[in-house]
């Protein structure tokens, strides 16, 4: 049952990358088993995506400003002394510490290395964590290198994870937590981010013997090419191996917390920086305003079993990724600071914060699209959109209409209603709505010109 909420929370982020909300079981999937993420709260809830990309999500959910203010593409570094979520926290006491894949440092800094594994991200480009364990990118499950400084300020020299990255990565944390435990009367803000289920799809034998190709069944919007769907459940079946590896680890996670007395006052906050297509519409990867693509688990809970978060009486299905920093200091009560542009959701958790109103859409964008010629990811031109909390998606080219979806009729978004002359009144209507976000962010985005 509900318990007093903790004065000063503990917090702590886990996040895989490119999980979509649409591959977890207590989002409906029944495909694969999460029994810890299922566990974890008893209001599972989904959170957007508002640039479903790796670096433009992750300047955001630490910065809480938007993608075209901060990181407006793949691989472009952080400004130099944008603040972070890190500073207020630090200010009110929090130890700090990160873990895993950082990809807020750009390709500017390779020391002459092609592989963005090796590139050292300097100290004062560590977010101005307490404890930083990271690397800046990397997409070799078996072969995770490390560096940053540990608790006393010490560099720690590059390093080879002996195994599966998210094993790893999960028991840097338990060493992390096993000392928390060891001083609770200073709170702390941790992140684990891992890269799984991110491609390639590689997943340790014990986990990958459980899911076969040839028995995933396909989302209804993927189209019937046998290319395609052959591609997609070639990767869906080691996709999924991944997730239940990293549910898996969430498991130890929170029983670490238990161990260690910390499962009382502490926030568990699950999500992804975006989806992953998986042929949906015949698409790979991400960068879309498809539902696929923006929607990620958002699954905020305890270890405890005796401390439940409250349940939500206003589901927040619109949170955006500059809502999660925020929302993140909302938790742990304090207001956030000038420069972050989110909404605080926390009132949906904790009682005795202000309640917030919530708006009526959420604001989409691909600012640089200019890595996706390069990867085949889908996009080559910059997009503007929204998703409505009344169930209605548009999305814009520069001067063209291009998406617009009923996703209360259409959940699986097939029929496209963006040149329907039907349909000309809504369209003007949610452009309008986009046109008030473009005014709103201070972006420059050209909308089409509608009759």
């Amino acid at each position: 049952m509900d318990s007093p909420f903790p004065n000063r929370p503990n917090i702590l982020w886990i996040l895989g990358d490119q999980h979509r909300a649409q591959a977890v079981g207590c989002l409906g999937n029944d495909q694969l088993a999460t029994p810890n993420l299922d566990r974890l709260t008893d209001t599972p809830l989904t959170g957007i995506a508002g640039c479903p990309l790796c670096s433009p999500f992750r300047g955001s959910m630490l910065t809480g400003r938007w993608p075209h203010e901060c990181i407006p593409g793949h691989d472009v570094p952080l400004p130099e002394g944008t603040p972070m979520l890190t500073a207020p926290l630090r200010t009110h006491g929090y130890h700090t510490a990160y873990f895993g894949k950082w990809h807020l440092d750009g390709d500017w800094n390779r020391n002459g290395e092609e592989r963005p594994a090796f590139q050292t991200v300097r100290r004062d480009r560590r977010g101005g964590f307490d404890v930083w364990l990271g690397y800046e990118n990397n997409n070799a499950q078996y072969d995770s290198w490390l560096h940053g400084h540990d608790a006393h300020g010490r560099e720690v020299p590059r390093y080879q994870l002996p195994g599966y990255e998210t094993d790893e990565l999960t028991s840097h944390l338990l060493s992390y937590l096993a000392e928390r435990g060891k001083q609770p009367e200073q709170p702390f803000f941790a992140v684990l981010s891992v890269q799984p289920p991110h491609s390639p799809y590689v997943a340790p034998p014990e986990w990958l013997e459980r899911h076969r190709p040839e028995d995933i069944r396909l989302r209804p919007n993927v189209p019937p090419v046998p290319r395609i769907q052959e591609a997609a459940r070639r990767d869906l079946a080691p996709y999924y191996a991944m997730i239940e590896n990293l549910d898996w680890n969430v498991g130890r996670v929170l029983a670490a917390l238990r161990e260690n007395h910390l499962a009382e006052n502490t926030i568990v906050v699950f999500f992804s920086d975006h989806g992953d297509m998986h042929g949906s519409h015949g698409r790979i990867l991400k960068c879309v305003p498809y539902e696929e693509s923006i929607r990620i688990p958002l699954l905020v809970g305890t270890a405890s079993d005796r401390f439940r978060l409250r349940a939500c009486d206003a589901s927040p299905s619109l949170l955006n990724h500059v809502d999660l920093p925020v929302t993140t200091l909302g938790l742990c009560g304090i207001d956030a600071p000038t420069g972050m542009h989110g909404n605080d959701y926390s009132w949906c958790w904790r009682p005795d914060r202000p309640r917030s109103a919530m708006p009526d859409s959420a604001f989409l964008q691909l600012p640089d699209p200019g890595w996706t010629n390069r990867f085949a990811c889908d996009r080559e031109r910059p997009w503007r959109g929204i998703v409505t909390r009344d169930g209605w998606k548009y999305a814009a080219l520069e001067g063209q209409p291009w998406l617009l979806f009923d996703l209360n009729e259409d959940p699986y978004e097939t029929a496209n209603l963006a040149l329907d002359g039907r349909f000309a009144k809504r369209r003007r209507q949610l452009q309008d709505q986009l046109a008030d976000w473009l005014r709103h962010t201070h972006d420059s985005f050209v909308l089409p010109h509608l009759p």
